[in-house]
């Protein structure tokens, strides 16, 4: 029995195969339309639209005419910020401005060129010439302490001041003996004989005693001054000068009972006293209200909103016992997942 040979059947299959590549070959090469072929022109399609008309030739023979010539003065126009925002346009859901408040006092007028305020003691002066305000946080009486400076400041540092001069202002309050006299006259010659014991507590006498009237302003005063020779000849004279200004009303509301202010003017023989420039700082005090401090900032927005009906905590942080507890909704720490 003859095997059939199965490799000279071989080459047969790899012609099938080669005959096959060929054929496909030149049918895709037939398919596919060359680059370079020229496509038939297409067949045009009937219309009815009326054929479009020339433009009409321009004349020859026409004058030419030439625009107008630009002013040469004429100022350029400005041009325009290609970065300029566009303005906002307005809210029309936006509130209308609140009205001004017919009852709400006067905003204060401006000081004028060298008055001192002092709000802690609610009134306002004119400085003295040759005179700087000191610091008053050890007084004992009044609310302003001035020095009388002895050479200019130099090199930033303060000038320097006088040790046996200096002058007290402040409101003339029940602090002071001189306070209770509701008569000007009474309390100023009161201040003058207190503030002399309690400055001047040596032996000696009372020399010199003047006194007067005084009007700063709208308001009423009163003045006392002496000098004080002493035992122990050693010591200078010393002087004193008191003045009280404004009004006691004592049925008035408590803050408006004793609107009155007070002036000390403490000198000695080697520096004595100048009587005019003490009576023009009397008349110069004037009643001062500070502004009002300004608004509380806004609160935050994402903070927790505050239970008004939540009871205060008792001393160290706890609600009392028998006080209903808010419970916040979801409770800290108790959702899955914390």
């Amino acid at each position: 029995m003859t095997q059939p040979d199965s490799i000279s059947r071989r080459p047969g299959l790899w012609t099938a195969f080669a005959v096959t590549a060929v054929t496909a070959a030149t049918v895709v090469t037939i398919a596919l339309p060359s680059s370079t072929a020229v496509a038939d022109p297409a067949t045009p399609t009937p219309t009815t639209a009326a054929p479009a008309v020339p433009p009409p030739t321009a004349d020859p023979n026409a004058p030419v005419v030439s625009p107008p010539p630009a002013d040469p003065n004429a100022p350029p126009p400005p041009p325009a910020d290609p970065n300029a925002p566009p303005p906002p346009p307005a809210d029309p859901n936006a509130p209308p401005p609140p009205p001004a408040d017919p009852n709400a006092p006067p905003p204060p007028a401006p000081l004028e060129p060298g008055r001192v305020p002092n709000a802690s003691g609610g009134f306002s002066y004119l400085l003295p010439a040759g005179w700087v305000v000191s610091d008053a946080s050890r007084l004992n009486y009044g609310q302003a302490l001035l020095s009388k400076t002895t050479a200019p400041a130099e090199n930033g540092q303060p000038a320097p001041t006088a040790n046996d001069t200096s002058v007290i202002l402040g409101r003339l309050d029940l602090k002071l003996f001189a306070g209770a006299e509701q008569d000007n006259s009474k309390a100023a010659i009161r201040l003058a004989s207190d503030m002399g014991e309690f400055f001047m507590p040596f032996p000696g006498v009372r020399i010199n005693q003047q006194s007067g009237a005084l009007q700063a302003g709208d308001m009423p005063g009163y003045f006392s001054s002496y000098d004080v020779k002493f035992t122990d000849t050693t010591k200078p004279n010393g002087q004193i000068w008191a003045g009280v200004v404004g009004t006691s009303v004592p049925n008035a509301p408590r803050d408006q009972r004793n609107q009155r202010w007070f002036v000390v003017w403490l000198g000695t023989a080697k520096d004595p006293i100048d009587p005019a420039a003490a009576k023009a700082l009397a008349e110069s005090i004037r009643p001062y209200t500070p502004p009002p401090p300004p608004p509380p900032p806004a609160g935050d927005p994402n903070a927790p909103a505050v239970d008004p009906n939540a009871p205060p905590p008792a001393a160290g942080g706890r609600i009392p016992l028998g006080v209903p507890v808010p419970v916040q909704t979801p409770v800290p720490g108790m959702t899955p997942g914390q």
